[in-house]
């Protein structure tokens, strides 16, 4: 099951840098593919990888109460990915809701105000933050050896495409309010 949810995240990180590019370029004003495609195979993967991790976290507890042994205190970084994963499902949600077209040719947000932008600035939080706590779990379970250039250069192209995507939204935010 774990193996299973490794290649799950590799096809979510995927998925998710085809998304936010392709959205980005979107925001931007031009045409650069679906993005809605991308967001749909992303959020089936999601979706499969939060059942998974809720069956390995439910048999983790229940092997904690058998032996009636936390180790909390030693397993902070553990619980750190699983309550980051579980807190970026309600930023998520409402990024679903915020960003649907409305079956124009112009792309447009549905009315844009002060809550919805924290609940983006939120996803891009939990996403960082979970992101940067599971790097190095997933390089282990593929066998990775030398992780740390691994992890770093991975970090690179990531903070890499949320910063253009951090950019195309502010753009977008600024030309949507002028108008």
């Amino acid at each position: 099951m774990r193996r299973i949810n490794i290649f799950l995240v590799i096809g979510i990180i995927l998925s998710f840098l085809f998304h936010s590019l392709s959205g980005s370029i979107r925001l931007f004003g031009a045409d650069a593919g679906s993005p809605e495609l991308s967001a749909r195979i992303c959020l089936t993967l999601v979706a499969v990888h939060v059942i998974i991790t809720a069956i390995l976290t439910v048999k983790t507890i229940i092997a904690i109460k058998k032996s009636k042994k936390s180790y909390f205190r030693e397993n902070k970084l553990f619980w750190t990915r699983r309550i980051s994963g579980f807190a970026l499902l309600i930023p998520l949600v409402m990024h679903l809701l915020i960003f649907r077209g409305t079956g124009d040719e112009a792309y447009r947000l549905v009315f844009f105000h002060t809550g919805r932008l924290i609940s983006q600035i939120l996803l891009i939080a939990c996403l960082a933050l979970h992101i940067i706590t599971n790097i190095r779990p997933m390089l282990i379970g593929l066998g990775v050896r030398q992780r740390g250039l691994l992890s770093a250069d991975i970090s690179f192209v990531l903070s890499v495409v949320l910063l253009f995507c951090c950019c195309a939204f502010c753009i977008y935010c600024f030309r949507w309010v002028s108008f």
